[in-house]
Formats: C-alpha cells, sequence, structure tokens
C-alpha cells in the first residue's frame, strides 16, 4: 500500500491542479480531521487555505462535495491495495514482516485521514456502508480461506473476521499509542518486530 500511496498530503500537493483548489483539499483535511466535519465550517476552510469562501464554491458544490473529492481517492488506493498478493510470498514470517512495515507507514503518514475515516464511520451511515468490509463477500472470503491454504501453520479453525481482527489489531493499536497517546518510539525496529510476533502468535497455533 506505501508503494502506491505513501502520503495523501504528498499526493494533494503533488498534482496537477490549480492551487486554489489545491489549498482547499489541503485546509479541509486538516481541520476535518482536528475538528469533525460538521464541526469545521467553510469560512474556516477558507481561512486555513488563505482564500474566500467563493473559491470553495468555485471547485467543490458543498461542503460535503469537498468530503467526498477528499476522501474518494485514497478510498480507492486503499480498496484495490488492502490485501497484498499472496503468491509474492513463500513463508508467513516475510508476508507479515511486509505486511506489519507497510500498513503501519501508511497508516502514521495519513493519520489524519484516518482519523477523518473514523469520525465519518461513527457518524454518517452512509458513509460506513461504503468503507464496511463484508465478510461474507466472496472475494474477501476467498482471499482469508487462500492465505491459511497456502499458509499451512496457520490456524485452520480461525473464520475470516478473526483473521482480520488479528492481522489488524496490533498494527492500528500501535498506530493509535504513536499518534493519539503520543507515546515516542525509541526503537522502532525492535516495536514492528514485536507487532508481527503478536500477530504472528494469534494466527498459529
Amino acid at each position: 500500500m506505501v508503494r502506491v500511496l505513501l502520503s495523501y498530503k504528498e499526493e494533494i500537493e503533488n498534482a496537477k491542479m490549480p492551487a486554489g483548489r489545491k489549498q482547499v483539499l489541503l485546509a479541509g483535511l486538516k481541520l476535518f480531521s482536528e475538528n469533525g466535519f460538521h464541526a469545521t465550517t467553510t469560512a474556516e476552510i477558507a481561512n486555513q487555505a488563505g482564500v474566500s469562501e467563493g473559491t470553495i464554491y468555485k471547485y467543490f458544490h458543498s461542503k460535503n462535495d469537498l468530503l467526498n473529492k477528499l476522501l474518494n481517492p485514497i478510498l480507492h488506493e486503499i480498496q484495490q491495495n488492502f490485501f497484498l498478493r499472496i503468491d509474492d510470498y513463500h513463508d508467513l514470517n516475510t508476508m507479515l514482516s511486509f505486511v506489519v512495515k507497510d500498513r503501519v507507514q501508511f497508516a502514521l503518514v495519513n493519520f489524519d485521514f484516518f482519523k477523518l475515516i473514523l469520525q465519518e464511520i461513527l457518524t454518517n451511515q452512509q458513509f460506513f456502508k461504503l468503507f464496511k468490509i463484508d465478510f461474507t463477500d466472496g472475494n474477501v472470503k476467498s482471499y482469508l480461506e487462500r492465505l491459511k491454504d497456502r499458509f499451512k501453520e496457520i490456524n485452520q479453525e480461525l473464520t475470516p473476521v478473526q483473521i482480520f481482527r488479528i492481522f489488524f489489531g496490533p498494527i492500528y493499536a500501535y498506530t493509535f499509542e504513536r499518534k493519539i497517546l503520543k507515546v515516542a518510539s525509541t526503537n522502532e525496529t525492535q516495536d514492528l518486530e514485536l507487532v508481527k510476533r503478536q500477530i504472528m502468535a494469534g494466527l498459529t497455533k
């Protein structure tokens, strides 16, 4: 995932678009993640972006349209690259080393975006349905079953939702610790190795 999109802010900053639109997107991402979508006004966004409110409506139909324009591109990237190619890895340890480093880096770099996603999931039912992972879906269920088939050391009794929780629980707990609790890492390599061992212990008997 990191190889596809390391930083959403960098993606916006490097995009070919009018400067005003770019500043509004960056300001919207910052303020929505810090204050919440509903608590943020277009006047505040304009002030943060250094533009007039008229500039916002020049590029976006409404505040909701601005939110959608912020969320949709990166949601597409996440959906397209959420599950890595199993066949690229021949042993579980190597795969977990990549997954942990990749997903932690992505979550830390794009934490403002993840805060915004979480806020919208909790308050916006329509957005919740858009982002929700359906573990009964044939593709998701098939992928997680193939994971067990590929790596026989994985506990074969685990359900798809349990595998998902084991994979991403430690990753996002570590991200929460770093970004919300502001616990600095003294040795990130050791931290990630511990996260990997936690996942390995959960997946195997």
